[in-house]
C-alpha cells in the first residue's frame, strides 16, 4: 500500500503535462489554438470546428465520408469555396484576408463551421 500513493502521484504528474495534439503533431491549448492544416469532414461534421489558419496558407479539406461535400463561405457572394470534394478525396481553400468566417456544405446546408484567419 505504501507504493500506491507515490505511483499515483507520478502518474498524475505525467498526465498533467500532456496536451492534446492535432494532425500536425503540435500541442494545443485552449488559450492559443494552433493553426489547422486540415479540416476533416467526418460523419457530416467539420473537424476541427472552429478552425484557425494564417492568411495566405492553404488549408486542406479532407472528406472521410462517402457523400460529396463542400466548404463554402456562408453569404450571398462567397469569397471562398473548396468546390466539390468527393468521398475519400481532398480539396483545399486559401484565405486572402484575416477575419472570422462562417461556412457550410452546399449539399448539406445543416453542416456548418467557422474559421478564424489570422495574420
Amino acid at each position: 500500500m505504501r507504493h500506491v500513493l507515490p505511483a499515483a502521484l507520478a502518474a498524475a504528474a505525467l498526465l498533467a503535462g500532456c496536451g492534446g495534439d492535432d494532425e500536425t503533431g503540435a500541442t494545443t491549448t485552449a488559450s492559443a489554438p494552433a493553426a489547422a492544416r486540415t479540416i476533416r469532414i467526418v460523419d457530416f461534421t467539420y473537424r476541427p470546428d472552429p478552425a484557425t489558419v494564417k492568411v495566405g496558407r492553404p488549408i486542406a479539406v479532407a472528406n472521410a465520408d462517402k457523400a460529396p461535400h463542400t466548404l463554402t463561405e456562408a453569404g450571398a457572394q462567397p469569397s471562398f469555396d473548396s468546390g466539390t470534394v468527393v468521398g475519400g478525396k481532398r480539396g483545399s481553400v486559401t484565405f486572402s484576408r484575416p477575419g472570422t468566417f462562417k461556412y457550410f456544405c452546399q449539399f448539406h446546408p445543416t453542416m456548418k463551421g467557422t474559421v478564424t484567419v489570422t495574420n
